[in-house]
């Protein structure tokens, strides 16, 4: 005969068991987590952080530790003055607050702009404030006006809107690291600087028309210049050097003529009659040989004497 009694205690014990490994199963299962390529997670343990760890499958100890997971390697964003829609169309949003901003000469400016960063230290822009996000706008917006306010609106329209930006990264970047706040501040950029609309916008985009005209002529202009300045350069040397030559070519010339004339002043001061008699031929010579057409006049003929003729 069974022993009923038996059977269900053992039933019961059994079962405590197996009720148990599902509990610790559960609860082995509900600590695994795991963490991707971009990411970190950092563990405490009854409130102090134990470890930080990297991608992969990691366990943490039921109760009384306590994990949590950040995009590290993620450049993350904030706008200022725009938001893109799902249908990926920049929509303006709250540009009263965000994107108004006072120039150095005190006229109004929106500006769309974004803060790209990274966590550099998961621990302190976990736990080091508060309110991180929140913290980043309001260092990005004072960062933002204080610039913006150091220039014109012409600067930051045209000009110096680099300058601007790279200066509210430095600006971000000191603060934030006097903070603890455990980011980088990887890039700001301005996505557009308009003046509001309205009379005010119409003119300025007159303005711009006008800035944009005047360097296309000036642009136009240094290719003329590019074009035609070298030539006249280059002719202008070309000029000099053959004015140089010349120059060359009439002092050796005269001092040739120079020295021939000092030879014969030489020789006429030793012979004059010889050296009379002497350049008379040469140049009779010179005049009367291969000569066509010449005529000698005897003033006491009344007639031309053909020269050739004589003989």
């Amino acid at each position: 005969m069974f022993n009923v009694k038996q059977i269900f205690n053992k039933t019961y014990e059994y079962l405590i068991i197996i009720i148990t490994l599902i509990l610790i199963s559960i609860i082995i299962i509900a600590n695994i987590f795991i963490v991707g390529p971009s990411e970190e997670a950092i563990v405490l343990r009854l409130g102090k952080l134990n470890r930080t760890l990297d991608s992969g499958i990691h366990v943490k100890i039921p109760l009384i530790e306590e994990k949590f997971i950040l995009p590290v390697k993620i450049v993350q964003e904030i706008k200022f003055g725009f938001i893109i829609s799902p249908n990926d169309i920049r929509e303006n949003i709250n540009t009263s607050e965000e994107g108004m901003i006072i120039t150095g000469d005190l006229n109004i400016i929106n500006i769309e702009w974004l803060v790209q960063y990274k966590i550099r230290d998961p621990y302190a822009f976990k736990f080091k404030v508060e309110d991180p996000e929140t913290t980043i706008k309001d260092i990005a917006k004072s960062s933002m006006n204080r610039l913006i306010g150091d220039n014109t609106i012409f600067e930051i329209i045209n000009d110096n809107r680099v300058g601007v930006t790279e200066g509210v990264k430095s600006s971000m970047n000191e603060i934030i690291e006097n903070y603890n706040l455990g980011i980088d501040v990887v890039q700001v950029q301005i996505r557009n600087a308009l003046p509001p609309k309205g009379k005010v916008y119409e003119a300025f985009e007159d303005v711009n028309i006008a800035i944009q005209d005047k360097n296309k002529y000036i642009n136009e202009g240094r290719r003329e210049f590019n074009q035609i300045v070298p030539k006249i350069k280059g002719e202008a040397l070309k000029v000099i050097e053959e004015a140089r030559g010349y120059k060359e070519s009439r002092i050796n010339n005269a001092l040739a003529d120079t020295e021939i004339f000092n030879a014969i002043l030489d020789a006429y001061l030793r012979n004059p009659d010889i050296t009379k008699e002497r350049l008379y031929n040469e140049t009779m010579k010179e005049i009367l040989e291969n000569k066509d057409n010449i005529e000698l006049i005897d003033k006491n003929l009344k007639n031309f004497l053909p020269f050739k003729e004589v003989k």
